[in-house]
């Protein structure tokens, strides 16, 4: 076997060995640079479809101003999205901005790559003229990319959601907690689901890019696609095995079962 096709082998076995199996691996060759939700994340916000108040459905009076909400249930493809853009795209301020129908079709190849693929090499990576970074060329054209970053149905069949019946037991989460901080060690965030089922309290997903150790606790830093404008925080305790999640406007606060998303075919 040449040498060329023996490295891209042993490249690829352990990320086959993700995808098809679930066997986690992080990455031997550091990120370029760490995900920075100021540059990195979206200018626009997932919407919920419910009014919610303090984390709880009220009616649309008691959240003012009143709004249309036309990007609703986009949180899973909104932080798949923001990963592929790091690790897939680049952009030049330099240059003039491409006109619509191109930005499309450079939008649509960013996110048909499977978002478990390793960073391309920036002479490979898809570029984006006239803008510095995702943040700034989303907030120039959010209807383009709310259009086409991906729709929301298929979320819905995903071959990963369906463990969600199953418990997690706190041996797995310590296993996560243990892998999220393998990956963010070399500067990979983690897709995390953030659910209690069967309660309805909390279904979402974060894009977990931080971590700092603390006595009794880890505090992870992460993008929420419901907001634009700020991270949020969420927590695991080594001693008790549990994540906690902080309140936010859709979710009052506490614990919250996660799982790892996007890093293969079945996740």
């Amino acid at each position: 076997m040449p040498a060329r096709t023996q490295l891209a082998s042993d490249r690829l076995n352990p990320l086959l060995l993700q995808a098809l199996f679930r066997i986690h691996h992080t990455p031997e060759e550091p990120a370029n640079r760490p995900f920075c939700p100021e540059t990195d994340g979206f200018a626009f916000a997932n919407e919920t479809v419910w009014n919610y108040v303090e984390g709880e459905v009220r009616p649309q009076a008691e959240r003012e101003p009143a709004v249309a909400r036309r990007y609703t249930r986009h949180c899973f493809v909104m932080v798949r999205a923001a990963l592929q853009f790091w690790k897939f795209a680049r952009f030049h301020s330099a240059g003039p901005p491409l006109p619509n129908d191109e930005l499309v079709r450079r939008i649509r190849r960013v996110c048909a790559r499977h978002v478990w693929l390793p960073p391309l090499p920036r002479e490979q990576r898809i570029v984006f003229p006239g803008f510095g970074n995702l943040r700034e060329i989303s907030a120039s054209a959010a209807g383009l990319f709310q259009d086409h970053l991906g729709a929301a149905w298929p979320v819905y069949i995903r071959v990963g959601n369906f463990p969600i019946c199953l418990p997690v037991s706190g041996r797995a989460k310590t296993r996560l907690n243990g892998e999220i901080l393998q990956d963010l060690e070399v500067g990979y965030p983690t897709l995390l689901w953030l659910y209690n089922f069967p309660s309805l309290n909390i279904n979402h997903t974060v894009l977990v890019y931080k971590a700092t150790p603390e006595p009794g606790c880890i505090r992870y830093t992460v993008y929420d696609p419901n907001y634009a404008d700020a991270p949020k925080e969420l927590q695991f305790e080594p001693a008790t095995q549990t994540f906690t999640f902080e309140p936010t406007f859709y979710f009052k606060g506490g614990p919250v079962t996660p799982r790892a998303v996007y890093r293969g075919f079945f996740e």
